[in-house]
């Protein structure tokens, strides 16, 4: 028989009830949040661009494309002038 609590998997007893703890880790080990982000310094159209090839859209932050001119990133929301 296990002896093992929910407070030992990451819970905690917060009046009566079960709340799951927060952490301030990353949400994942440095090296693949470094894997999978955009180098390119084109369109991004080709499957050359980690983002594409993994299926995830390009992000303003990346270092390069900056999802400018990139054909792999989602397109900026259109402006509407209220004055009208």
């Amino acid at each position: 028989m296990c002896d093992l609590t929910p407070q030992m998997w990451g819970w905690h007893l917060s009046s009566g009830r079960l709340d799951p703890c927060t952490t301030d880790l990353p949400p994942a080990p440095e090296l693949l949040l470094k894997m999978i982000r955009c180098n390119c310094k084109s369109d991004c159209r080709s499957k050359r661009c980690t983002c594409r090839k993994h299926g995830l859209e390009c992000s303003l932050a990346f270092a390069e494309c900056k999802g400018i001119s990139c054909l792999n990133s989602p397109s900026p929301e259109p402006v509407v002038d209220c004055d009208v």
